[in-house]
């Protein structure tokens, strides 16, 4: 179960916070964590499928995908960002220079950790939902319901959203285990490039899996909370939710097969 944000001060109130760090790099620890130090409600791209904060988020995908084309950058941020008092991961992270332009007084938190790690995690989970690495989620984009419909417009939007963050390289180049090197290189650039625009007294430097709640809260300038820095989103956990998304697949093609031969059965019955 998710924190409730307990805890509360000024400087929860006059100012965002923003995540620089690329997904699985702890950016859903970082968003639970956020949100317990009350600077809840807290954008992330799982709100963006799943509306958990129960803020809408129906238009997001397509402002995103625009942003990453280059139209109307600043306009679409600010309409997305407006309900929310902080946020992290894909597509937020990939806008530094522009949520520091809307934001000028925001903290920023870049959230790292070694390069290869990273790039296992990313290859064992999220490539395989939005990275062309599975066979699966193809069928299941096609699913007209939520929250599956929302896949669908999710890549393209990635694939954009990306592209703008490094010189046109999108998610699935990203992914492209014949890319591993070249993807390695973007991820240590990026963190370089944070480093180079947030202004240092903005900025902090979380290093996932050895950073905790102290941190966090003397830079927010907050109460530092009694209970262990939150751990969540693991790979053991989107490797479930992989499960899922791979059975919901096979079952839409055994219905599909199943009708098409109710469908060759009873046109046979009425030609006979």
């Amino acid at each position: 179960m998710e924190h409730l944000p307990l805890l509360t001060s000024s400087a929860a109130s006059r100012k965002k916070v923003f995540g620089l760090g690329p997904p699985r790099t702890g950016t859903d620890s970082l968003r639970v964590a956020l949100t317990h130090l009350g600077f809840g409600p807290t954008y992330h791209m799982r709100e963006v499928l799943f509306e958990d904060a129960g803020i809408p988020t129906g238009d997001d995908m397509e402002k995103w995908r625009q942003a990453g084309l280059g139209n109307d950058v600043h306009k679409n941020l600010a309409e997305i960002l407006e309900p929310w008092r902080s946020g992290c991961d894909l597509p937020l992270m990939a806008f530094p220079d522009e949520l520091l332009e809307l934001y000028p007084d925001a903290k920023f938190i870049l959230t790292v950790r070694p390069a290869e790690e990273w790039l296992a995690s990313m290859s064992r989970t999220v490539c395989h939902v939005c990275g062309g690495l599975s066979w699966y989620m193809p069928i299941t984009r096609e699913i007209p319901i939520f929250p599956f419909n929302r896949f669908k417009t999710q890549f393209d939007m990635l694939n954009a959203v990306t592209a703008h963050m490094y010189s046109g390289y999108d998610f699935v180049d990203m992914c492209d285990p014949a890319n591993r090197d070249a993807t390695l290189k973007w991820y240590n650039d990026w963190n370089a490039r944070i480093r180079k625009i947030i202004p240092k007294e903005q900025l902090l430097v979380f290093r996932t899996g050895e950073h905790g709640y102290k941190e966090l809260a003397e830079f927010l300038e907050v109460p530092l909370p009694e209970e262990p820095y939150p751990s969540t989103n693991s790979t053991a956990e989107l490797t479930k939710i992989l499960v899922m998304l791979r059975n919901t697949a096979i079952f839409v093609i055994i219905v599909s097969i199943l009708a098409l031969v109710l469908l060759a059965f009873l046109v046979t019955r009425l030609l006979s």
